[in-house]
Parts: structure tokens; sequence; C-alpha cells
């Protein structure tokens, strides 16, 4: 099999000194290194519904093609923690969604109706933190490439029930066609993406607008979307300015809750302007500019394309969040 397979060249070097750097899953033992792949794949291939769970290392240590060939290879579905967004593509069948922002995320998965749940990738302090009595194995992310030859052709059912994602995906697209004031957040989102292009990137702060960039904004690649593993005042501001800063005039904008920037918001722009570096700051408020799509989008992409920090407000209606609380529960992210 791995003779014909177009991930066959990664085979002869698996084991080779490249696997074992920069922290990426090394193993000092080589032969217990293979015994422990063999046993993963083992399980993988005989395993009827098999689901991969993945987080931010993935990214991280830059396993996301080696995700992508496992999905694809083995037909199997994967739900990545929001901390990972864009490590499969929104619109991939193997992508099942992310998980980790509301508390039901775990129940509306039906983890229990799986026989094997393949962890990869997550930090210690990631969450959601899975049920202790599932059948969870681990995989280390440098060894997904090679467990995606070993494993191609798997000969069970694909696995692309995704009962999370199309629940939200009612409420959250039942929106899209609204584009008078006030707007619903996931037509935003939906049209930020548009905008951003497949090389841009959104920064977004702990709170409504984070939380709605994480649930519902569609990511093709990772790094699209930046939020913080906790709350920290000017986070949106500071990861767009080092993104401007390595790729000058990056399509990229932060956004804040707020009818305008909040103290360290200001402050962070200010110091990136001095240098430079504008950072377009777009500010959701329940109150703020009842304005429609067209008007919003202009706006935006005039703040992206100037040379020096615009801010952007607009209003947003803030009933869609009751309805997704009712489909997955209160919001648990940060």
């Amino acid at each position: 099999m791995a003779g014909s397979n177009p991930w066959a060249q990664r085979v002869r070097g698996w084991l080779g000194p490249a696997a074992g750097q920069s922290g990426r899953g090394s193993h000092p033992n080589r032969s217990a290194r293979r015994a422990e792949l063999d046993e993963v794949a083992a399980l993988l291939c005989d395993a009827r519904r098999p689901l991969v769970v993945a987080g931010s290392h993935v990214v991280d240590h830059d396993a996301v093609p080696g995700l992508r060939a496992l999905a694809a290879e083995a037909r199997v579905g994967v739900y990545n923690t929001w901390r990972a967004t864009g490590v499969l593509p929104w619109d991939s069948d193997y992508h099942l969604g992310t998980i980790g922002l509301q508390e039901n995320d775990l129940a509306l998965c039906a983890l229990d109706t799986y026989d094997l749940i393949l962890v990869t990738g997550i930090a210690p302090d990631e969450s959601p933190a899975l049920p202790d009595d599932l059948p969870v194995t681990h995989c280390p992310v440098a060894d997904l490439e090679i467990l995606a030859v070993r494993c191609a052709g798997r000969d069970g059912p694909a696995t692309t029930d995704a009962p999370l994602r199309d629940r939200l995906a009612a409420v959250g697209q039942t929106a899209w066609g609204a584009a008078s004031p006030p707007l619903a957040p996931t037509l935003l989102t939906r049209e930020y993406a548009l905008l951003l292009g497949a090389r841009g990137m959104i920064a977004a702060d702990a709170g409504t607008a984070g939380f709605y960039v994480g649930r519902t904004f569609p990511t093709l690649r990772p790094r699209t979307v930046e939020l913080p593993v906790a709350p920290a005042p000017g986070f949106a501001a500071s990861a767009v300015a080092a993104r401007r800063a390595a790729e000058p005039g990056l399509t990229a904008f932060a956004l804040v809750d707020g009818r305008r920037p909040d103290a360290a918001t200001s402050t962070v722009v200010a110091a990136a302007a001095e240098r430079g570096i504008p950072v377009p700051v777009v500010c959701w408020s329940p109150d703020g500019p009842q304005i429609g799509i067209e008007e919003h989008l202009h706006d935006v992409r005039a703040a992206v394309a100037s040379g020096d920090p615009v801010v952007v407000s607009v209003g947003y209606d803030a009933a869609q969040l009751a309805e997704l609380e009712r489909v997955a529960g209160d919001v648990t992210a940060w």
C-alpha cells in the first residue's frame, strides 16, 4: 500500500532525525515508538466508527498537512478545539466542528457513539476536557503523516456525521440573508471571511465578538483567526500589529466589544502607529450604528486599506446569542 500512496515517501524517513527535533513528539526509543504507532494504526484501521479530536499543538508544530491527510486517507471526521480553528477547511466533509466554546458541545457531539477517539495535539491547559470513560488513544502530532499512510483505505465507513455543526449551522446560516440592521453576528463573520480572503486574518478579544469568531467564522487555514487563551485586554490589536509587522499590508483587523476601543486596545494601536503599523479596529455593540451590511463592509475595507489606524463601529443583533445558547448551552470559553 505504501508504494502506491502519495504519502509513501514519508515512510522512508519517519524515524529519521527530523522526527525527533523541535519537540514534535519525539521518542527516545525507535523500537518502542514504532510499536506504539503500530498499535494506534491497528486500532484506527479496525475501528468501525473512529473520530479525531485535534488541539492547538497541531498548528503550533506545523502538523496540519498530516492531520488533513489522515482525515482524507482514513475517512475519519475531526473535531478541533477552538484554539485549533482552521486545521481543516470549514467546508470539508471531515470537519465536524469546533468544540470547547459552549457547555453542551461535547454532549451534542455524541462522543459515546464512537468506538475510537484519537486525540492529538491538545495542550495540557486546553479545553474542553474529554470525559474519562471514552475509548481514547493518543497520537503525537509528528506521527500524523505516517499514520495517514498506514491507515489509507481503511475498510470501515467514513465518519462524517456532524450533529453539533449541523445544529449550529441551522441557526447561523438562517441569518445570512438578512442584510439590513440589526445585523446578525453570524452574517458579519461570514462576510468578514469573504472580505479577508485566503491570506487575511482576524484577531478578536475574549467576549461576545471573540465567541462568534471562534464559533462561526468560516476558516480555510490555520492562523486566519487569533483568539486569546484567557482574557487579555489589547490582545486583538497586539496580534494584528505583530502580523502586520511581519507582513506589511496584510488584510487584517482587530475585533473588540464596545462602541469604541478600550484603553488597552487604544494604547496598542497608538504604539503600533508610532512604528508605522496601522491597526484597524472594528467595534461591536448592540447599540452601535444601525447600518446595513454593505455599508459596514465598505467601512471595513476602507479601514483595512488605510495607512492610518481607523476605528469602525457597528451595531449587531444581540438576540442571536440566545438562539445559539438554546442549541449548545451557555458560553464557557474564557
